[in-house]
């Protein structure tokens, strides 16, 4: 066998994801000292199914032309050997969240009739929210996104505004019926919760991590847009507006350290 063939086996295989992951479960079983904790088994198994379901993703909107696992290694790769995701079950939720909102909005194409896609994206963030505040601060991007895909418009808009407004009366009217208004205000998000900023303090060796990162970064966006790494006009939309993200949540994380192993998680899909 090829050294290309073994390549190509690797990076197309099943094996190869099945290993990764049995790698991240032995890993965390470890260095976990406490595996009775449920936020251990329950960070695990969302991270898992995001891994997987971004192969999925990749499969049905071909943003990567030819068969490969690598969007699931990656995600296995960023997220398996840290301890810092080991119990962020919040940011599991929230960043599965966020991927079933990606693949309502990839759906969405060049489609102006999207109402119940932007719909189910307003309950699907809203209800994230109830675990996770800050995660409402990705709705800019959403409709940054429809506007890229051409299909914002005030029914689109509208249906997400719907979504938001249908949760928070679900709750409005379940916390009447089980002991007054009261209980709902106190589950609402708390706007200190994501409004507050948190700089990181950076030493040196941050620093050059985070250059290095950025030089790949760089490299990588002039692969896909200049050198024509996408042929399809679609799949190049779809990567400009994950580019795009991923330098604004980058942006965010930096600014609300508190909360940096949920936005690494979301940061991680893109």
């Amino acid at each position: 066998m090829s050294l290309k063939q073994i390549h190509h086996s690797l990076i197309s295989g099943w094996f190869t994801v099945i290993v990764f992951i049995l790698l991240v479960f032995i890993m965390r079983l470890l260095s976990q000292p406490d595996w009775n904790d449920p936020a251990f088994w329950a960070a695990f198994l969302l991270q898992v199914t995001i891994s997987l379901a971004l192969l999925q993703v990749n499969h049905t909107f071909t943003i990567i032309r030819s068969q490969t696992i690598l969007p699931a290694l990656f995600y296995l790769l960023m997220t398996g050997g840290t301890p810092l995701f080991y119990t962020a079950w919040q940011g599991s939720i929230a960043a599965f969240g966020v991927l079933i909102c990606l693949i309502y909005l990839f759906g969405s194409y060049q489609k102006p009739a999207s109402q119940l896609n932007a719909l189910n994206i307003g309950l699907i963030l809203t209800f994230c929210s109830f675990v996770w505040p800050p995660v409402l601060l990705l709705f800019p991007f959403i409709w940054y996104c429809f506007y890229a895909f051409r299909s914002l418009n005030f029914r689109t808009f509208f249906a997400t505004i719907i979504g938001i407004m249908t949760v928070y009366l679900f709750v409005f009217a379940w916390n009447i019926y089980h002991g007054g208004i009261r209980n709902f205000f106190e589950m609402l998000p708390q706007w200190q919760e994501f409004l507050v900023i948190h700089p990181f303090s950076l030493d040196s060796l941050d620093i050059l991590v985070f250059v290095l990162l950025a030089v790949l970064f760089v490299i990588s966006g002039f692969d896909i847009f200049v050198s024509g790494l996408s042929e399809k006009i679609r799949a190049r939309t779809y990567l400009k507006y994950l580019y795009l993200t991923t330098i604004c949540i980058t942006v965010v994380m930096n600014l609300q350290s508190e909360w940096k192993a949920n936005w690494t998680l979301i940061l991680c899909l893109p």
